[in-house]
C-alpha cells in the first residue's frame, strides 16, 4: 500500500472520531433549523449608506435582528467541511473580542508584562504571518480581520486566540518547553485554526440553545453567561473537545502548507504529556496522550502538503500589529 494511501486511511479514521463527536453534539444541541441564507453583515452595512431614510430604518431593524442572532446562518468549517449553524453576527462577536483583547493588553502593559521579550515577539510574529497567509487562502474574508499577536510574561495560560484573530502567547510557557520554530508554529496554527473556524461564535450559538431564557440575549450578554455560569461550560464540554480536535486538524494543515513539519505538533504534545498532571474538572482539550494519537494520524496525511511546500510559490506574509 502506498504512503499516500496509508496517510489517507489513518486520517479518515481520525476524522471519524471527530464525526462521532459532531453527531453527539448535534443531538445535545438540536434545535429548530432555519434554512434562510443571509448576506454578509458587512455587505448589509455598505448597502445602508446609499438607500433612502425609510430603507435605513428597515435596514437598522434587520441589523438589530442579526446582532441578537434571530436567524441561523449555515457555514462550513475549512479543511474538514463540517457544517455549522452560527447565530449572532460575526462582526458583533469580533467587536466584543477586540474590546476584551484591548483591555487585556492594557492590563498586561500596566503590569510590565507585555512584549518584554522582543526577540520572541519578532519570532512569533514571523511564524504567525506565514500561517495567517495560508489561513486567508482557506477563508478569503479573513484577510480583512485585524490579526494581532503579542507575547506576555504570564503563566496563567499557554496561548489563546479570540474571534477575529486576536492572539496572546505566554513567554514563560515557550521558554519552559524550549519550543522549536516548528513546535511554536504548531501552537500558533492551532490558535489560528480556532479563529478561522469561528469556534467562539459556534459556542455562543450552542450555549443559547441550553436555556429558553438565553434566546433573547445579545452576543455580549451570552458571552458573559458562558464565562460565569459553570453549568454552561460543563454542558459545552463535548463541543469544546470537538473544537480542539478540529483545531489540531486545521492547524496541522496550515503548518504544513506554510512549510513547517506537521510532526512538530506531535513532538509538542509529547512535551506536554511529559508534564501533564491529570485532567481538569472541565476537560475541554481531552487527555494529551489520546489526543496525540489522533494528531499523529493527521500529521501522517499532512506530510504530502509539507513535501509540496518547496515546489510551489508561497504567498506573502501578513503584517501583524
Amino acid at each position: 500500500m502506498s504512503r499516500s494511501v496509508v496517510g489517507f486511511t489513518v486520517t479518515f479514521l481520525a476524522r471519524s472520531v471527530c464525526l462521532a463527536l459532531v453527531k453527539k453534539v448535534r443531538r445535545e444541541f438540536a434545535g429548530p433549523r432555519v434554512t434562510m441564507r443571509l448576506p454578509r453583515l458587512q455587505t448589509e452595512r455598505t448597502t445602508l449608506t446609499d438607500v433612502s431614510k425609510g430603507s435605513r430604518i428597515r435596514g437598522a431593524s434587520l441589523l438589530a435582528g442579526l446582532l441578537l442572532g434571530n436567524t441561523l446562518v449555515h457555514a462550513e468549517v475549512p479543511v474538514n467541511g463540517r457544517s455549522q449553524e452560527l447565530d449572532f453576527a460575526g462582526e458583533a462577536v469580533q467587536t466584543i473580542a477586540a474590546a476584551d483583547y484591548a483591555k487585556r493588553l492594557q492590563r498586561f502593559q500596566r503590569l510590565g508584562l507585555l512584549d518584554r521579550d522582543t526577540r520572541l515577539l519578532a519570532r512569533v510574529r514571523k511564524i504567525a504571518s506565514a500561517l495567517i497567509a495560508q489561513a486567508t487562502i482557506l477563508k478569503p474574508e479573513a484577510r480583512h480581520w485585524g490579526w494581532e499577536v503579542h507575547v506576555v510574561g504570564s503563566t496563567r495560560f499557554e496561548a489563546f486566540s479570540m474571534a477575529g484573530g486576536k492572539m496572546l502567547v505566554s513567554t514563560p510557557f515557550v521558554r519552559a518547553h524550549d519550543l522549536s520554530d516548528g513546535e511554536l508554529a504548531a501552537l500558533l496554527a492551532h490558535e489560528i485554526a480556532h479563529a478561522l473556524a469561528e469556534h467562539v461564535r459556534e459556542q455562543l450559538t450552542a450555549a443559547r440553545k441550553l436555556d429558553p431564557a438565553y434566546r433573547r440575549l445579545s452576543a455580549e450578554d451570552m458571552a458573559s453567561a458562558m464565562e460565569w455560569d459553570l453549568s454552561v461550560s460543563l454542558r459545552l464540554s463535548e463541543l469544546s473537545r470537538l473544537h480542539e480536535l478540529e483545531a489540531d486538524d486545521i492547524g496541522i494543515y496550515l503548518a504544513a502548507k506554510a512549510g513547517f513539519d506537521p510532526h512538530a505538533l506531535v513532538q509538542f504534545y509529547r512535551k506536554l504529556s511529559s508534564v501533564e498532571r491529570g485532567q481538569h474538572l472541565i476537560d475541554t482539550h481531552g487527555a494529551t496522550e489520546s489526543r496525540m494519537r489522533i494528531v499523529e494520524n493527521f500529521a501522517a496525511y499532512a506530510e504530502v502538503l509539507y513535501r509540496e511546500y518547496t515546489a510551489r510559490r508561497q504567498p506573502a506574509g501578513v503584517t501583524l500589529q
